[in-house]
């Protein structure tokens, strides 16, 4: 490994994938490269970076790109405390280090110049969560040839290698025990933060790396508010509980909803499980290889809308999940929504997550991360899709 002249030589490199693979991913992103004349691709969302190279650090919001030019091999942009992971995990050879003196935009630039690659072609991930406006710009006034290649690297992730469900598998089982340890430990006069404690013990201690987001626990009032999380409630009669978590293993994560209710549940929440549930299992159904995410979308929405109960619900089916450093959802890959033509194929992963709020009152969630078979769907977690009473 080659940064800056950094002898780098007791730093035992570590690769998750064999080098095969990695060689089939970038034949595969160059083949897209060239279908939209780009000459060299710059990805800088930290999951891209991480499928094409196998770096990874907590510390991908800094400035950080991997080019890909049409020949040779891609090379890593990275803050300096940065780069020496890349000696640990990346396959490639050169690391360009940018000091936290320097301006990373121009020793981008630099690099590109000194290889011959700044006058051609050169597609940048516009789209990237990371890569800020003010860099771009940057980017922009310098390389004459700039354009947007988004989206070039997400087809080729989209269907997962038999190694990648491997560690998905590995995950779900890693997600089954944080659920199930969450679900015990319902109780009256417990608290949310004791609910998410639970589930985030439980897989760390089977072996689950840090997670990208805590255990999403909503318990009573707060169970209706989309998107809320444990805040210190005590557990009372009656309350309902979402929870939302995933386990992590080699960065790829396979997430679960369930739902519960703390005593006899009334009957809106035996309702909203009952919908829940049923949503859940028709859009499963719908899942196959040629069916489109538009389809699996309007299989969901038609149990909904049955129901009434649409504006409880009022969102998209799913979404590809997988790898995962800032966000464990892959929407830039798939969305099952209503209208979306694209095609399911095997090897294919989402997410389901089905939910119902009656806001600011109760809600409850149910899902399952799935895998496309040759005829129709798995589910990877094994926990029980019934509402749990405790």
């Amino acid at each position: 490994m080659n940064v800056a002249g950094l002898d780098l030589s007791a730093i035992q490199r570590e690769l998750f994938f064999e080098e095969s693979e990695y060689d089939a991913r970038l034949s595969a992103i160059r083949e897209g490269m060239a279908a939209r004349g780009i000459d060299t691709l710059v990805l800088a969302g930290p999951e891209n970076i991480l499928y094409v190279t196998g770096y990874q650090t907590f510390g991908f919001h800094n400035y950080q790109l991997c080019v890909i030019p049409a020949k040779g091999k891609p090379f890593l942009v990275l803050r300096f405390m940065e780069s020496v992971l890349a000696a640990r995990y990346a396959w490639t050879d050169e690391v360009v280090p940018w000091d936290d003196t320097q301006d990373p935009t121009e020793v981008t630039i630099t690099a590109l110049r000194e290889r011959g690659l700044a006058e051609g072609v050169i597609g940048i991930e516009e789209k990237a969560y990371f890569l800020r406006v003010t860099d771009w710009k940057k980017l922009a006034a310098s390389l004459p040839n700039l354009i947007d290649g988004s989206g070039v690297v997400e087809p080729v992730r989209a269907s997962k290698s038999p190694r990648e469900l491997e560690f998905m598998r590995e995950s779900c089982r890693l997600t089954d025990l944080g659920m199930t340890a969450a679900l015990d430990e319902i109780a009256v006069g417990r608290t949310d933060n004791d609910v998410a404690a639970a589930a985030f013990d439980a897989m760390t201690r089977a072996g689950a790396e840090y997670l990208q987001r805590d255990p999403i626990v909503c318990t009573g009032a707060r169970s209706g508010l989309p998107h809320a999380c444990y805040m210190r409630e005590t557990l009372k009669p009656g309350d309902a509980v979402l929870i939302e978590l995933s386990g992590v293993y080699h960065r790829y994560y396979a997430p679960m909803m369930r739902g519960a209710v703390v005593g006899p549940p009334s009957d809106q929440i035996r309702r909203m499980a009952d919908v829940i549930i049923e949503t859940l299992e028709a859009a499963m159904a719908k899942i196959r290889p040629g069916a489109t995410s538009a389809e699996v979308d309007a299989a969901a929405r038609e149990v909904i809308n049955r129901a009434g109960m649409w504006e409880n619900y009022r969102k998209r089916a799913g979404y590809s999940v997988g790898l995962g450093m800032s966000t464990w959802v892959e929407g830039g890959i798939a969305s099952l929504k209503e209208d979306d033509p694209t095609v399911l194929k095997p090897g294919m992963c989402f997410h389901l997550p089905m939910a119902l709020r009656d806001y600011g009152k109760a809600g409850l969630g149910f899902s399952e991360t799935i895998v496309v078979t040759e005829t129709g769907c798995e589910p990877l977690g094994t926990v029980p899709r019934e509402l749990r009473i405790a």
